[in-house]
């Protein structure tokens, strides 16, 4: 059959499917419908939304027929994989990843549809009428015989089994894909899975089976004294049980890449064939499909552990479970941007591997990372924990990544991966490196790591160069600034920066010299990597997005953190502080709400740790502050009768109640953009507008700002400085004033050291929440090529569509 003729042929079922009822008996169709040869393009086209819905609302029969039968015609090529029935499998796997979102609209996280629950959920049949059964395959076994396959070996009849019971449809689907991406010759290499029989302690064999089972190409790496310093210092001492889950990925041979959890001489075969790109691409897409449900929950009702359908995935019993996790985890990571060659299926591949990695790991509880093991030393989870409700066996593998050389690997992945957002911008040379656009799921993935696994944190901080991943962020968030599609990029990097930030290790680390030539117009300095940090961040605030308001707080709790190790700051960074401050202290944006002034806290404790705790490499901020001195001056001797009056001036009388329109818009448009309305978002009343200055403000004002260290440097230094001047007839280099500052020794001039605060990020729900819709986001906008979701009912955020001109 032709191509035109075949996708013409298509249509023809398609149209069948939705406007008359075609029987589950009708064999010839569905027969003919399974063989019809079409690409996923072709499939996606002709089952248009409008198609899908009508064929789910209107002809639900013919649809139970079609996901019932693609799923059993899967199940079977799971037990029986012929390469002659792979075309087949393959139009089953592009209709089911066009219709199961579909479903999901109307799943059990949306509005739930008792039909649909039925089909997907339903344990005594395939929810059509007659209730009739199908006998598939469940776990390597088949549930039934296979009398029902026609002349070509694919049992597109398998609606008709003979057991009373079944497992759901929706198991056997997520089963069925998680089976196919590592099926011989059509995802993986063929390969012997050979059953390790060597007892245990407790008496009992390995677990067996498709599902990992045995101990087939297994490498038990020995342990370094790293690796158990690493542990100790965690604490996270490891402890043996007699039996459980093997955390092993078994036969390792079918891991597609080498990395974490194997390594390349247990490959079964060439770590760099492609070959079986677009088969994973297809079947990775059926899985992504599969789990898609948070999408169709409103924001404020999801519950990562709601999800029945991501339950199965993230499963202790789920097919190649731990396979499945070091071949994403790996083929992602081991990515290597610059050697040019790779296939457009490989870099889709490698993407695809990441937001399906982001899936998996979003839902369910975190993972235990106190590694336990069984006498021979092999990773284990108890079968008391992987039975529990929430368990996500991808979650506990993420976290028990221990070993110093695994640790190392993740992180030159990250490391190479995020580099290649500004070098690809650098080079010289057209198309000498591959371009990279899954830089959001990857910061997605470095977050999920430094949150649950907590030796990863420490050996980045301890052993690695943390501002190999500080630049590349530093460079995403400068870059994305005023971009309002790119809002959650810069949170999602803030939220590393914060987490990062609430280590010593992190600040002593960015004393580093920054050296490197970044592509944009950052302000040249001579300084560290925390000057590159300070400065970015002060260019958000004057400079970004007005959507940028509510992470000042965090902007300057990232600086806070890390300023009482800033041993040199450059004269850039230092200007650009007392720049934020003056800007803070401003009428406009300090009577925008009642607790605008807490971001003023923030700066006065970064000048005081600089001053107290690094006073003699920080001349330059030290006369910054000087330079400045009216800005401090003005905010320590700020009266009510003052304050109200600049209110009333910026604002107007807030005692009237008319609108404004001129004055409204007036607000509006003052730079920073919108900072007024940011009242709102910090803390403030109603309206940043509606604020008016009282005596409790101004109390609680002067009582939380540390004005003291500032106000006795400038008490000792002004006159110092001025006397300089006076000598000099103004005529002075300004280097001379930073040698005399330089001499001074303030100890005893200054109030005694306060303790140095830490803000560490505390994990909590509405964080996690938002991660779940940014990512969910994320996915949503990188499959629209091959438009894989619909944004007509998705709740878990808003989708608005651009009219074209």
């Amino acid at each position: 059959m032709g191509a035109s003729a075949s996708r013409e042929k298509f249509r023809e079922s398609v149209s069948a499917l939705v406007e008359v009822d075609v029987s589950a008996d009708d064999a010839d169709f569905w027969d003919e419908l399974w063989k019809i040869p079409s690409s996923a393009e072709e499939v996606f086209e002709l089952i248009p939304p409008t198609a899908a819905r009508r064929l789910r609302d209107e002809r639900f029969e013919n649809l139970a027929t079609l996901f019932t039968q693609a799923t059993a015609q899967l199940c079977q090529i799971v037990e029986t994989p012929y390469n002659i029935y792979f075309d087949q499998a393959l139009n089953c796997v592009r209709v089911l990843t066009r219709i199961l979102p579909f479903l999901l609209e109307k799943g059990d996280l949306g509005d739930a549809d008792e039909n649909v629950e039925q089909l997907c959920w339903g344990t005594n049949g395939s929810g059509m009428p007659g209730d009739e059964k199908i006998g598939l395959m469940v776990g390597g076994k088949t549930a039934g015989d296979n009398d029902s396959t026609n002349d070509d070996g694919m049992g597109t009849n398998a609606s008709k089994g003979m057991e009373d019971e079944q497992e759901p449809l929706a198991l056997l689907v997520i089963h069925a894909a998680m089976h196919m991406l590592f099926l011989p010759q059509f995802t993986c290499d063929f390969y012997e899975n050979k059953m390790d029989h060597t007892p245990t302690s407790s008496g009992k064999s390995g677990s067996k089976g498709k599902n990992g089972g045995g101990m087939a190409g297994f490498f038990r790496r020995s342990e370094t004294k790293e690796d158990k310093d690493i542990r100790s210092e965690c604490g996270l001492e490891p402890k043996t049980v007699d039996s459980g889950v093997p955390l092993a990925p078994r036969p390792a041979s079918i891991v597609w890449a080498p990395g974490a959890g194997i390594h390349a001489s247990q490959l079964g075969y060439d770590g760099t064939t492609r070959k079986y790109d677009k088969n994973r691409i297809e079947v990775l897409r059926l899985l992504l499909a599969a789990c898609c449900d948070p999408l169709f929950s409103p924001a404020d009702e999801y519950n990562p552990l709601a999800s029945r359908w991501l339950a199965v995935a993230t499963a202790a019993d789920a097919p190649n479970a731990v396979c499945l996790f070091y071949s994403l985890l790996n083929t992602v990571l081991t990515f290597d941007p610059s050697n040019v060659g790779f296939s457009d299926s490989h870099i889709k591949l490698v993407e695809l591997s990441a937001q399906v990695l982001c899936v998996l790991l979003d839902c369910g509880l975190p993972g235990n990372p106190i590694p336990v093991q069984d006498p021979n030393g092999e990773p284990l989870v108890e079968f008391d924990i992987a039975s529990k409700g929430g368990f996500n066996i991808f979650r506990t593998l993420m976290a028990r990544i221990d070993s110093v050389s695994e640790l190392n690997f993740v992180f030159e992945g990250f490391a190479r991966l995020l580099r290649n957002v500004y070098e690809n911008q650098s080079t010289y040379l057209p198309n000498s490196s591959t371009k990279l656009e899954c830089f959001q799921e990857l910061l997605v993935l470095l977050w999920k790591f430094l949150e649950e696994n907590p030796l990863f944190m420490t050996h980045v901080l301890t052993k690695c160069n943390i501002n190999e991943l500080v630049v590349p962020i530093c460079f995403l968030m400068y870059k994305s600034r005023r971009d309002p599609a790119q809002i959650g990029l810069v949170h999602i990097c803030t939220f590393c920066l914060l987490k990062l930030s609430g280590e010593r290790s992190f600040g002593v680390g960015l004393n580093k010299p920054f050296t490197k030539k970044l592509p944009t117009d950052l302000p040249l300095f001579s300084g560290g990597h925390n000057d590159l940090l300070a400065i970015t961040l002060h260019k958000l605030v004057v400079n970004g997005a007005y959507k940028l308001v509510p992470l000042y707080s965090c902007f300057l709790t990232i600086i806070c953190n890390i300023s009482p190790y800033w041993r040199s700051m450059s004269l850039v960074a230092a200007v650009k502080l007392v720049n934020l401050f003056e800007l803070f202290s401003s009428p406009k944006f300090l009577y925008s709400g009642e607790n605008a002034h807490r971001h003023l806290a923030l700066l006065l404790e970064v000048f005081n740790n600089v001053i107290q705790y690094q006073y003699h490499g920080n001349t330059h901020l030290v006369y910054a502050i000087i330079r400045r001195k009216d800005s401090f001056g003005r905010l320590s001797s700020l009266t009510l009768k003052r304050a109200q009056e600049q209110c009333h001036k910026v604002y107007g009388d807030q005692t009237r109640t008319e609108y404004d329109a001129d004055r409204s818009r007036a607000i509006e448009s003052m730079d920073p953009k919108g900072l007024p309305n940011a009242g709102a978002m910090m803390g403030g009343d109603d309206m940043g507008s509606r604020f008016q200055p009282t005596e409790e403000w101004l109390t609680e004002l002067k009582v939380s700002l540390p004005l003291e260290t500032v106000t006795r440097l400038l008490q000792h230094l002004v006159p110092v400085v001025d006397e300089i001047v006076a000598n000099k007839q103004g005529a002075v280099d300004e280097q001379e004033i930073l040698d005399v500052l330089q001499d001074i020794v303030m100890v005893g001039l200054l109030p005694v050291p306060h303790a140095i605060v830490i803000r560490k990020y505390q994990p909590n729900q509405y964080t996690a929440l938002w991660f779940t819709a940014f990512m969910w986001g994320v996915i949503f906008l990188r499959n629209q090529s091959l438009p894989m979701f619909d944004g007509q009912c998705i709740e878990l955020f808003q989708v608005s569509v651009q009219e074209e001109d």
